[in-house]
């Protein structure tokens, strides 16, 4: 069944004339005609008759016409979504290494929101190495990644935007011997036993402790950020924690800065292929507007 011999019908039954609903339509009363007839015949049905002033539909159009509300009215809302969905800008789809969804990707999506409150965002949170490849692969569109351990891994066709150098800092727990210092030397904590969250992270606390000098001991990887907090909390060792990611830790725990103090440098990476797009400048300038 076709929609617009459907519509015809429709409009015929709501104003009662042939030719009334071919003005409104903007057809000829022969073509609407026509229109009612293929309808008809495509049912088997007899579904308008006349009377004096006009036509009105039979037992079999008035069945018709309730259906006819619904199926037209559905395809009038699909066919408004379809429009509205083209015109609104998105998704963009955005990755970032886990310590920069702490504090720095939340705050930028809000002030991106307030200059493009209609786009829409999808969120990948992941390590640099998982990163890149998902943007040279188009999973994602940028993503914001570290240098930390150092070097980032090879990926060809994207440009890196720096963003900002990110220093480590250490993270105690309360009553720690060196929790009144306001700075710490690294090698100060070379008998202490450290947390970690992840195997990716070992490795970068296995870099920072060997250009202090020692070799780090490891006794706990949990796998959380926030097991890793609940574990120093509760005096189990210590752990680095990015300065991106200070404002959010814990409240019993102890952050103090590194002299000396390694720094991570922190980048959006984009694809170098892609024509420009107003959506990926404008969350560049919210990344750095909410550094």
């Amino acid at each position: 069944m076709e929609l617009t011999p459907l519509r015809a019908f429709r409009e015929v039954c709501r104003l009662g004339s042939i030719s009334a609903a071919a003005d409104k339509l903007g057809y000829t009363q022969s073509a609407v005609s026509r229109q009612l007839a293929t309808l008809e015949a495509q049912l088997g049905r007899t579904l308008l008759t006349r009377h004096a002033r006009g036509v009105r539909p039979t037992a079999a159009g008035d069945v018709l016409l309730t259906h006819a509300a619904g199926i037209l009215a559905q395809v009038d809302r699909a066919t408004a979504d379809v429009a509205a969905a083209e015109s609104r800008p998105g998704p963009l789809r955005v990755g970032a290494f886990p310590t920069a969804s702490a504090q720095l990707l939340p705050k930028a999506l809000k002030c991106l929101h307030r200059s493009w409150p209609d786009l829409r965002i999808t969120f990948t949170e992941g390590v640099t190495p998982t990163l890149l490849p998902g943007l040279v692969d188009s999973t994602i569109d940028l993503a914001v990644v570290t240098d930390y351990p150092p070097g980032l891994p090879a990926a060809d066709g994207l440009d890196l935007i720096h963003l900002l150098d990110d220093r480590l800092h250490v993270a105690l727990p309360v009553g720690h011997r060196l929790a009144d210092q306001d700075e710490i030397d690294l090698a100060e904590l070379a008998k202490d036993s450290w947390v970690e969250d992840y195997p990716g992270a070992a490795a970068i606390l296995t870099s920072v402790c060997a250009r202090a000098g020692f070799a780090p001991r490891l006794e706990i990887v949990c796998g959380t950020w926030l097991g890793k907090q609940a574990f120093v909390a509760a005096g189990y060792g210590v752990m680095l924690a990015p300065g991106l990611v200070v404002p959010a830790l814990r409240p019993d725990l102890v952050v103090r800065p590194l002299t000396d103090p390694p720094t991570r440098t922190v980048y959006v990476a984009t694809r170098a292929a892609d024509e420009p797009c107003g959506a990926v400048d404008a969350f560049v300038e919210a990344l750095r507007t909410s550094i």
